[in-house]
């Protein structure tokens, strides 16, 4: 199995593969509709991958500045994206070191990408979360809004942080950041249970591939938590 970060400067196809089958019934989509009004905002993204958060809002949005580590992943977010690419201004940028933007931002989104820093960062949790967010304070006008998008769990029936780390930083960004938190149900669908297998087997390891495949089923419960509210102080 590579490491997650070399799947995402190496795998952008596999990684593809694995997210258009997640959250089938377009659970998140509809619940950040629900939580943010998207129209005319201007929108930094950070971790964006291969754009699939990003399509969920960026008809609306009036801009999208879009921050990934690897160019691989960002190459095929302009693909996904050809179509708004007018508004839409990609970097190379890791979380931890964004660009300083020349005007303030409405909304910072992130799906799936805080919890990697978390989990591989030097220091506390609480010191890579002040770090994270010392990156959004310094592009999110007052007001703005923080959506945080990250695991609660894969082949799991009930939601729950599936490390230590993620679990001490779900719980500061309630306790210290006052951000609210909804959990998700975003499960994959794959075309045959053998796929959902070797699929999830890939990205997550052979403990996970040969659990998926005693269960027999092309349909893997995921957990996804939303954690959302106005930039903290």
């Amino acid at each position: 199995m590579p490491s997650m970060y070399d799947i995402y400067r190496r795998h952008r196809v596999e990684y593809d593969r694995l997210v258009n089958a997640e959250d089938h019934e377009r659970h998140l989509p509809a619940f950040l509709r629900s939580v943010v009004d998207w129209r005319g905002q201007t929108v930094l993204e950070g971790g964006l991958g291969t754009g699939r958060v990003t399509e969920s809002y960026v008809e609306q949005a009036r801009r999208v500045v879009g921050c990934d580590r690897e160019e691989h992943m960002l190459a095929a977010a302009r693909e996904r994206l050809a179509r708004h690419a007018d508004k839409l201004e990609l970097r190379v940028a890791d979380n931890l070191d964004l660009p300083l933007l020349p005007k303030k931002t409405h909304v910072f989104i992130e799906g799936w990408s805080w919890g990697h820093s978390i989990v591989d960062g030097p220091g506390s949790v609480a010191d890579v979360a002040a770090a994270l967010f010392a990156q959004v304070e310094k592009n999110l006008a007052p007001g703005g809004l923080v959506v945080l998008i990250e695991t609660l769990g894969t082949n799991v029936l009930s939601p729950a942080a599936p490390h230590p780390r993620l679990a001490e930083f779900y719980q500061l960004l309630q306790s210290r950041h006052g951000l609210q938190q909804t959990a998700i149900s975003t499960d994959y669908r794959f075309d045959f249970a053998a796929a959902a297998a070797e699929t999830l087997g890939f990205f997550f390891g052979e403990a996970m591939g040969r659990a998926v495949r005693a269960a027999g089923s092309a349909v893997v419960p995921e957990w996804t938590g939303v954690w959302f509210g106005p930039v903290p102080s």
